[in-house]
């Protein structure tokens, strides 16, 4: 039923995109929700993150950090599926390292949840929107979208309003469960989600994948 109304939204949304279409997020050129341009003047992530975890961008970029905001507040799924897709793109050396470390088994994808409440008013799941998009760029069959693999199980204050690293990782811990555990066991594992700021939310999903028995995960964020 998820995937039947993620598809139903995704029609609306495209509708309105052939009816009202988009203007780019940087330079609000007609057409294009991300174009080419401003893409490739994107700055790059350069400060240090948590050991596993890359990030593709500097969210103190004023686009990277518009798109960001749009993805979450605006209902534009769309623009997170090309941030997804970039994401694919920019980690194609990484992602190698992880199929020969996977041994040709697949490599399951898992998006950090929000909560229900979150979904519900939002419409989506923004890492969800990416990290099927990451999944879909790959020209072989080498990922597995897994969504139902990790819960987030109490609510929280938003991390963006933390600014103390210490408050960050206490106010993450023990908000995520692994459901269907017995499926994860031996599995490499790649996370994704929209920012990484101190790496909190990523390493307590780290944290319990591991515990239920993961091979190997590791950590992707559109932005740090």
């Amino acid at each position: 039923m998820e995937k039947v109304n993620y598809f139903i939204k995704s029609g609306k949304n495209l509708l309105l995109e052939i009816l009202f279409p988009s203007s780019c997020v940087g330079c609000s050129i007609r057409g294009q929700i991300l174009c080419t341009n401003c893409e490739q003047n994107l700055r790059q992530a350069e400060r240090p993150t948590e050991s596993n975890i890359l990030a593709l961008y500097d969210y103190r970029d004023p686009i990277v950090k518009k798109a960001i905001w749009e993805l979450k507040y605006h209902k534009t799924p769309y623009l997170g599926a090309r941030l997804g897709a970039l994401l694919y793109d920019a980690m194609q050396e990484d992602i190698m390292g992880i199929q020969i470390f996977s041994q040709g088994l697949p490599i399951y994808v898992v998006p950090v949840p929000i909560s229900k409440d979150k979904k519900n008013t939002r419409g989506y799941n923004q890492s969800e929107i990416i990290a099927r998009s990451f999944c879909n760029s790959a020209e072989n069959n080498i990922f597995e979208l897994k969504n139902n693999i990790v819960s987030k199980k109490l609510n929280t204050i938003p991390q963006a309003r933390l600014t103390n690293r210490s408050k960050r990782l206490q106010n993450i811990k023990g908000t995520f469960e692994v459901k269907n555990g017995e499926e994860i066991k031996g599995k490499t594992v790649i996370i994704i989600d929209d920012v990484t700021t101190t790496g909190g939310t990523m390493l307590e999903m780290m944290k319990i994948l591991k515990k239920s028995g993961a091979k190997k995960v590791v950590g992707f964020a559109v932005a740090h």
